[in-house]
């Protein structure tokens, strides 16, 4: 009844409807590029196609990857981690969803007209702002924008729906790709990033809050109301 009671007022609503929907969003963007890199990997040659054995193909697999994460995904995470409790939670995510978005946008509008350093540099940008970005932040705000008491819940169902958009990139990517060609797929993926820019505007800022605090304060507020009106 509490947990009812709570998500029943639009301002904790919208708070839960933020965090599920940016974490959707994004995942339709980051599993639907990481979990087909093949098509990243053919554009820089590493894709494990060329070689005479089947160890000289897998070696050049694992060197494409390396090269991915290296570029992009790992400092992505630790800029996050040394840069969040400075610049926040909110502005990470917000300015990371639109740095996505502006590769993504990059990436369809020029997707075969781009240079192969070019293509590289701009993917190794699209998995920083990943990672240095709502990849790391949309873990962390449902951990400390809700109160103890509704936290897991409030988590679980957030992280649900995370695992809903990755669910259908993964399945839907190929088939996309090959109906309406990879660039429109692409543009999808960016308009995902701007709608996650737009949900986070449901989101507070989470930097030095305390949500059992906030949550008290509410609650002697409404017990006030609640004896005058008497």
């Amino acid at each position: 009844m509490d947990f009812i009671r709570y998500f029943s007022e639009w301002r904790h609503l919208k708070i839960l409807l933020g965090t599920c929907m940016c974490w959707f969003l994004l995942d339709i963007a980051f599993y639907g590029i990481n979990l087909n890199q093949n098509v990243v990997l053919q554009q820089i040659g590493f894709d494990g196609k060329t070689g005479t054995t089947a160890w000289e193909k897998l070696h050049r697999l694992a060197i494409g990857n390396l090269i991915i994460t290296a570029l992009g995904f790992v400092p992505g995470y630790y800029a996050t981690v040394l840069t969040v409790e400075y610049l926040g939670r909110w502005k990470i995510q917000f300015f990371g969803f639109l740095m996505e978005a502006l590769f993504l946008g990059i990436m369809a509008g020029r997707f075969y007209q781009l240079s192969k350093p070019a293509f590289i540099v701009n993917f190794a940008l699209l998995q920083f702002f990943f990672n240095f970005g709502a990849n790391s932040t949309t873990y962390i705000y449902p951990a400390e924008v809700f109160p103890t008491r509704f936290k897991a819940f409030a988590h679980g169902v957030s992280a649900a729906s995370g695992k809903a958009g990755a669910i259908i990139s993964a399945l839907a990517f190929n088939s996309l790709s090959h109906k309406i060609g990879t660039p429109a797929v692409l543009w999808i993926f960016f308009g995902c990033s701007i709608g996650g820019a737009v949900f986070t505007l449901l989101l507070p800022e989470v930097k030095m809050r305390d949500p059992d605090i906030v949550y008290e304060e509410e609650e002697r507020e409404k017990r006030k109301l609640k004896r005058q009106s008497v």
